[in-house]
């Protein structure tokens, strides 16, 4: 029965450990993610400031917004569902603007551009469903 309770204890932990593999991605992706930032800033010659202080609020803003999503999602019982309400607005702004501008594109002329960048779209979101459901069958 301990076993029982200890194990239950660390599930519903919100400050929980992570798992090994999603530490290392997260690592992985700040670091492409800054990387691009600073290419980007380079190219445009932006001061070194500026990029520096864009990835520190960044890093803050992320870590803010997980540890409350986190918090929020650690209420049993409705957390998961007030979180997914959270999450679901934040989608949908992205997906407008993505349509708004391919709109804007099309009536600029640039259709084949358009179909290149939403065919590329696509096969990057079915690569990551694809790389989720293998890396959770392993």
């Amino acid at each position: 029965m301990a076993d029982e309770v200890e194990k239950l204890e660390e599930e519903i932990s919100f400050g929980g450990k992570l798992s090994l593999r999603r530490m290392i991605f997260r690592v992985i992706f700040i670091i492409v993610l800054g990387a691009i930032l600073i290419i980007t800033g380079t190219y445009f010659r932006w001061d070194k400031w500026i990029i520096g202080g864009v990835l520190l609020l960044a890093g803050f803003v992320t870590q803010a917004w997980s540890s409350l999503i986190s918090l929020i999602g650690s209420i049993p019982g409705v957390g998961h569902v007030i979180v997914k309400f959270l999450a679901l607005p934040l989608l949908l702004i992205i997906n407008g603007i993505g349509n708004i501008i391919a709109f804007l594109a099309i009536k600029l002329g640039y259709k084949k551009e358009i179909l290149d960048t939403r065919l590329l779209t696509w096969a990057f979101a079915l690569g990551a469903i694809i790389g989720f459901i293998i890396g959770e069958l392993l």
